[in-house]
């Protein structure tokens, strides 16, 4: 009698219901069950290879005891081991190995094994492990049934059993002082994935046992395991509030070089020409957009501390004058008014932080200079520290960098519809409000690398703002990255809004107490997230 093993093809896990799962996931899947049933086909060949050794000894013992299942201690009969399940986004995954070393076949015999889930009038069927006879196999093949298939799935996988096989099998290892192993070729690796549905926590897993020769049938059911906690926690998500006036700054710093004691601008000389460009680009980029107003423009002309200070303060404020008076006559559309100039004659504030943070030898002598002596005999002190030396590096290794003017514009911007949002975050995304950039993520599938992206930005212009913070954490603990959840959370203690994720994150990290010390505050607040989680508290794990 020979021994077959037959893989069919796996039909869908549950019929006509499509796959959740995110298309990655779904492709770690699709190999892992390709690489299960290449090992079942390596199994089949090895029993196939016994088959052949015992062929003739096998049909000398054809006429031995014969036994079934429903003879023995049927709950036996199918073991499982290395049982899990997981939830990857909306979809459950579950693993597990069936050893059917138990079931003994006549010819003419089927035993359908069918996983199920189920709590309370809810029931979830999964594809079913058929092992027949010969006989049973081809009428099969020519159109006959399965005796009891409660699933109506096509089977994951149908074996061919002998029972001769299978016996000589376990006396060869009594005769030898071992144990038939849980992975001897006798056995399945099942894999399924379904989408999950809220009755499924705390689900029972039961396989239905369905033993039938000919009009003969008996069904029993055995309980595997439970399918703890495929629900996730939920975060919250808070909405900014609308930014009623959108009002921005921009601020940038120009080098426009001028020739000793001048205070007009010299195009040939330096990159002058160059720096006035950078200042028209500027300039022109927000007076241009018809979405952008411009409120005031501030310029702020800075000298270095060598020579007196009332020169210094002269040729400041002519030098920052000179530029403000090139900008209105290329811009004559902005109100004059609009301008404000300003003028700091010696930048000793800039000088100082620059020693506070340098190694310099005269360090704490200079800065006992800078802050106890008035600007014009500040010079002559540091240049008698050491005949000169450290004033000669200021001059040339600080000094140099003090002479600019700072250029700020103030604006507001009018209010973006979500469409022109998604065209203005890649080209001026700090117009953008909060809210805008909420109302951007959501036109994007939750957990897609768009609807991420755009949080990500959001705190990119709003980095200290609460709600940014928040819902960047409500981010990573969808992703279960607990690290970065706490980078975000831990900027909010005092913050209300952020009860809920706290409380997720303590939950996931397994302080019971302090989540739900967090989702109580929640509550008080109003969110049904923190309610919901706070019910399943005993549930909530790390996925």
């Amino acid at each position: 009698m020979k021994r077959m093993t037959v893989l069919l093809t796996a039909g869908a896990l549950l019929a006509g219901t499509a796959a959740t799962a995110q298309d990655l996931r779904q492709e770690e899947r699709t190999m892992k069950r390709y690489e299960q049933r290449t090992e079942n086909e390596m199994r089949r060949e090895m029993r196939g290879m016994r088959v052949a050794e015992r062929q003739a000894d096998q049909e000398m013992r054809r006429a031995g005891r014969h036994m079934h299942p429903m003879k023995g201690p049927v709950h036996h009969a199918v073991k499982v081991v290395s049982y899990q399940s997981a939830l990857v986004g909306q979809t459950v995954d579950m693993d597990m190995m069936i050893n059917y070393d138990g079931i003994l076949l006549e010819p003419n015999e089927e035993f359908v094994i069918t996983p199920y889930l189920v709590k309370g009038e809810n029931k979830l069927w999964l594809a079913p492990v058929v092992i027949v006879g010969e006989k049973r196999y081809k009428e099969l093949e020519r159109g006959h049934g399965l005796n009891a298939n409660p699933s109506g799935l096509m089977p994951y996988e149908t074996v061919v059993l002998s029972r001769d096989y299978v016996r000589e099998m376990r006396r060869d290892a009594r005769r030898n002082g071992v144990q038939w192993e849980v992975d001897s070729p006798n056995t399945v690796m099942y894999s399924a994935s379904f989408p999950y549905q809220g009755w499924m926590d705390g689900a029972e897993i039961r396989f239905d046992h369905v033993y039938s020769r000919r009009n003969v049938i008996a069904e029993y059911p055995s309980t595997i395991g439970t399918l703890y906690n495929p629900m996730p926690p939920q975060v919250m998500f808070l909405v900014p509030e609308v930014e009623i006036v959108k009002a921005r700054s921009e601020t940038m710093t120009s080098r426009v070089v001028f020739q000793v004691n001048k205070t007009t601008v010299d195009m040939n000389i330096f990159d002058n020409a160059a720096e006035l460009e950078n200042i028209y680009k500027f300039t022109g980029r927000l007076t241009g957009d018809d979405k952008v107003k411009v409120t005031g423009i501030k310029l702020t002309g800075y000298a270095s501390p060598e020579g007196s200070y009332n020169l210094n303060a002269k040729l400041s404020l002519g030098r920052v004058n000179a530029i403000r008076d090139l900008l209105q006559k290329r811009y004559p559309g902005i109100d004059k008014s609009l301008y404000t100039v300003n003028n700091v004659p010696e930048d000793w504030d800039s000088v100082r932080r620059w020693v506070a943070a340098s190694d310099i030898r005269y360090r704490e002598q200079v800065l006992d200079i800078i802050d106890n002596y008035a600007a014009d005999a500040r010079d002559a002190k540091i240049r008698a520290l050491d005949k000169g030396a450290t004033y000669n590096m200021l001059l040339h290794e600080v000094y140099p960098g003090l002479r600019r003017t700072d250029y700020t514009i103030d604006y507001t911007v009018l209010p973006f519809t979500v469409e022109e949002g998604k065209q203005v975050i890649s080209t001026h995304p700090q117009y953008l409000s909060l809210n805008e950039f909420y109302q951007i993520a959501l036109s994007y599938p939750v957990d897609s690398p768009e609807y991420e992206a755009v949080f990500v930005t959001a705190l990119r212009y709003f980095p200290d703002d609460p709600v940014a913070n928040n819902n960047m954490a409500a981010i990573a603990l969808r992703k279960n990255d607990l690290k970065e959840a706490h980078k975000y959370l831990d900027k909010l203690t005092d913050f209300a809004g952020a009860h809920n994720n706290m409380g997720v994150l303590k939950a996931l990290e397994g302080d019971f107490r302090a989540a739900e010390a967090h989702f109580r505050k929640a509550i008080e607040q109003g969110s049904r997230e923190a309610k919901f989680n706070l019910d399943n508290l005993t549930s909530l794990r790390k996925r």
